[in-house]
């Protein structure tokens, strides 16, 4: 097989397998993602966990929080977006319980309390 023969066949599939990569957890102690419920489908789910990080002005808060049973989530670092003022009594190492919806793609929260 000649060399050009060889790219013509060898450059597609390479360009096949550079898809955009998995979603990642932030954050270097983030739990693994492999085996998450990523379902378009709507769903719910409740945890428990510290405050991490606040962004008033995007209304995000990243939390370090322990394993979504309901969404076979590990323990990981994540952002969640919350709901106008929700967050004004938050502070960076606060612990919280939490609520959220899940889209497949965007953590919103329904609830957020610290303990």
């Amino acid at each position: 097989m000649s060399q050009r023969m060889l790219l013509a066949v060898a450059l597609p599939l390479a360009v096949a397998a550079c898809g955009k990569p998995a979603p990642q957890a932030a954050g270097p102690d983030s739990g693994s993602m492999a085996g998450m419920n990523m379902s378009a489908e709507a769903k719910s789910g409740r945890g428990s966990g510290a405050v991490t990080k606040i962004d008033a002005a995007s209304g995000e808060v990243t939390l370090q929080h322990g394993p979504v049973t309901e969404l076979g989530w590990p323990a990981m670092t994540m952002t969640f977006s919350g709901k106008p003022g929700s967050l004004d009594r938050l502070k960076v190492g606060d612990k919280v319980d939490f609520a959220f919806d899940w889209d497949g793609k965007t953590g919103r929260l329904t609830s957020i309390t610290k303990r």
